[in-house]
């Protein structure tokens, strides 16, 4: 191919405006023999993409995982008051929308719903403060919950890399037709 060509498809690529035709006589030019020195430095680009679009998953990978889940222990209690949860949720519900309701048929209808409540500035700003304060507090405390969380998975033993593993195959040759 003429080395002034491969440079205009170059600029072309990397400006995003190759057409797929053009991207894959790229390819097929960096992955052949004959590449002058100065574009050397492309080759491992188009390689890898050579390579990637050759990955897949391993032989037996459905059935490693498969393995995986009959391995990691069933807990039965969860299942036995499961139903009972479900019930005494919804009772917990009824009761809070019933005290709601109650409360609210109460309140005094004169006095509004809005009102600016600090004539102090300052103690204003300093409820708002404890609010921010206690609002990072519940931060750092989801954040604790987050981490045990992710250290109960690591406890399970589970063999990631074995459910991750992916076989790379060669690519068959490329047949090159002469238009």
């Amino acid at each position: 191919m003429n080395g002034e060509y491969i440079h205009t498809l170059l600029n072309k690529y990397w400006g995003c405006q190759t057409s797929p035709s053009e991207e894959k006589e790229l390819q097929d030019f960096f992955l052949g023999e004959n590449v002058p020195n100065d574009l050397k430095c492309y080759i491992p680009l188009f390689r890898y993409r050579d390579e990637q679009q050759s990955l897949s998953l391993s032989p037996g990978f459905e059935e490693k995982i498969r393995k995986q889940i009959k391995k990691s222990p069933q807990y039965i209690t969860i299942r036995i008051f499961a139903p009972l949860l479900r019930i005494a949720a919804s009772v917990a519900l009824i009761v809070a929308l019933g005290i709601s309701l109650f409360l609210i048929s109460k309140q005094d209808a004169s006095k509004p719903y809005l009102t600016e409540t600090y004539n102090d500035s300052d103690a204003a700003m300093h409820q708002a403060a404890f609010a921010f304060e206690k609002l990072s507090r519940a931060f750092e405390i989801s954040e604790s919950v987050y981490i045990k969380t992710f250290q109960e998975i690591d406890k399970l033993n589970l063999d990631w890399p074995g459910m991750d593993s992916i076989n790379i195959e060669k690519p068959a040759p490329r047949k090159k037709i002469d238009l």
